[in-house]
């Protein structure tokens, strides 16, 4: 045998190995196709569970409702279904045939996840937390004090907070002279939640397809008179009974000084200048500019149109791009504050100017609603009741000023 044949034999002896190798590989191959199915299936599976979940945390997460949204389609559910079973533990579902009565329990028992009983509380369905807070996020997208203040969750039903009083400033040092020590003086302020609320009334005459609109319609009302009430109690608290003696937005920028107030005679919101307006932004602090705006009712465009003259340009800009403004501050409209016209309103508040966020809303838990007992006996008629603890105080005394008409 020559050297090329033995080549040939050494070449044909290495490939037989590495054929017989390759072969051992092969036959585990169909084990290692079937372990990476498993895993596929096991992963897809995995996937869709981790889908139907955030799915379901994105429904009933709080998020920020904007303006003409409406709460989840669960929660509209909830509330339809907690004043179904209201109405059935007051006998108000006897007029419906008995196949339509047993539609509408048994739909409002699978939402709130119960079995049919013939005794109801409004402790057997409590609203869960996630359905409360959309609520609250409701009142967000509606009230303008909540929106432009800052919220605070209350530990227990009286809270104090510290409030820096006196800031004594820094200075120049002189070469290897003493450190003057400041002392920097606070004061308490002090948050006691107090119950606010109301009963929203729905007829008993309720049809089984209308749980996600009764449910809506509850939320929207509850959400917007709640809202208009933080709105009336925040910037228009007067300190009297109505309010126990808290005040407000207005009264507070009041009392400590932080005002214009219209001279003799200009009792009228028409009577109101530019320069008054102007004027209001001398009343508070530096440090509050940065999230100045102006505060009033809507109506007041009318007046603040008049101050656009051929002497002062354009200080009223009803279009800029982040809404409209006043010499450049924002104005935001509130739907409490009062409206524009020519009648004489003796020490009126009209427009607020300042940062809002110096006030703080302390809410002490969630809001609530159930059922109310059987208030609406004589109109036939189920009621919901909401009820929320708050109370809104200031931190920072040189924050906000007052614009008032005068007092004769």
């Amino acid at each position: 045998m020559n050297t090329t044949e033995e080549q040939q034999l050494l070449e044909l002896r290495s490939i037989i190995t590495e054929v017989q190798g390759g072969w051992a590989q092969i036959k585990i191959l169909p084990a290692l196709v079937k372990t990476l199915q498993d895993e596929n299936a096991e992963l897809k599976t995995g996937v869709t569970k981790l889908k139907k979940e955030v799915l379901t945390l994105v429904q009933r997460s709080p998020q920020i409702i904007r303006k003409h949204e409406v709460v989840t389609h669960d929660c509209a559910r909830f509330l339809a279904a907690i004043a179904y079973l209201g109405a059935e533990k007051y006998n108000k579902l006897s007029h419906l045939n008995a196949s339509h009565r047993d539609t509408i329990l048994q739909k409002s028992a699978e939402v709130v996840g119960m079995e049919l009983r013939t005794a109801l509380t409004t402790t057997d369905i409590p609203m869960p937390t996630e359905f409360q807070s959309q609520v609250v996020e409701l009142v967000w997208t509606y009230g303008d004090f909540r929106r432009n203040a800052m919220p605070f969750p209350m530990g227990t039903g009286t809270v104090k907070l510290p409030k820096l009083k006196t800031s004594p400033a820094f200075g120049l040092i002189a070469l290897s002279a003493s450190v003057a020590e400041k002392s920097p003086q606070v004061s308490f302020v002090t948050f006691t939640a107090e119950k606010s609320g109301g009963i929203v009334r729905i007829p008993s005459e309720i049809d089984a397809d209308s749980i996600v609109s009764v449910g809506q319609f509850v939320a929207r009302y509850g959400a917007r008179e709640m809202a208009k009430w933080e709105d009336t109690w925040g910037f228009l608290a007067d300190g009297s009974g109505t309010y126990d003696a808290k005040s407000g937005v207005c009264k507070t920028a009041d009392t400590l000084t932080f005002k214009i107030q219209g001279t003799a005679g200009n009792s009228r919101p028409s009577n109101m200048t530019l320069q008054n307006f102007r004027d209001m932004r001398a009343k508070i602090d530096q440090a509050a500019y940065n999230n100045a705006a102006y505060y009033m009712n809507r109506t007041m465009e009318a007046l603040l149109v008049t101050f656009n003259t051929s002497a002062t340009v354009t200080p009223y800009i009803a279009n800029g791009p982040g809404g409209p403004t006043l010499d450049g501050f924002p104005i935001r409209w509130v739907g409490v504050m009062p409206v524009y016209d020519t009648t004489v309103h003796l020490n009126q508040y009209q427009a607020v100017f300042g940062d809002l966020s110096y006030w703080y809303l302390g809410e002490r838990g969630s809001m609530r609603v159930d059922v109310s007992n059987d208030i609406y006996f004589a109109t036939d008629e189920v009621g919901v009741r909401f009820l929320e603890r708050f109370d809104p105080e200031l931190m920072a005394d040189a924050s906000c000023s007052v614009l008032q008409l005068a007092a004769s």
